[in-house]
């Protein structure tokens, strides 16, 4: 993603504008969808610590928004993403390869429009499991949850440019 949409000077609680969103039961708790080789289920505090190990070393960061740089941070980032599943405005998925329980990465949808027509997606991986077939796998189940779930029509990524 261009710019990830936690900011931590935001963390206190928000208002739920009146808009017209997706109403289901990912705004109670995201599925859990299992792949051949990831499972993806809701970010747990819990997965704090490793996502600040996999998501914060220089070859990954480089791609990605600057992570939070602590697991307070990402404590804080894992509950806001929390807060705004709620409401219906975001979508965030812990990568945990089969197998295991720690989570390597994660993918994020978020809308651009009330109501998900449209969306931007991003995902992180610890550089270890690049090339691995994870993100792949992962990406699929994202996707058919992004159109047949919430409704999206238009799905957007970004990317930055060198030096950004």
């Amino acid at each position: 993603m261009e710019k990830m949409p936690y900011q931590p000077d935001l963390d206190r609680a928000m208002a739920i504008p009146n808009s017209p969103t997706t109403t289901s039961d990912w705004r109670l708790a995201l599925p859990v969808m299992t792949g051949s080789q990831v499972i993806l289920r809701e970010l747990e505090v819990s997965d704090a610590t490793s996502l600040l190990a996999m998501l914060t070393t220089e070859e990954v960061s480089r791609f990605i928004s600057p992570p939070p740089t602590t697991v307070a941070g990402f404590e804080r980032f894992i509950t806001w993403a929390r807060a705004e599943r709620e409401a219906g405005r975001y979508a965030c998925f812990a990568v945990v390869p089969q197998g295991m329980t720690t989570a390597i990465g994660l993918f994020q949808v978020r809308q651009l429009e009330p109501g998900f027509a449209s969306a931007e997606w991003g995902f992180a991986l610890g550089s270890e499991y690049w090339g691995s077939g994870m993100f792949m796998d992962g990406a699929r189940m994202v996707v058919d949850f992004a159109v047949d779930t919430l409704g999206v029509r238009r799905l957007e990524a970004r990317a930055p440019r060198e030096g950004e």
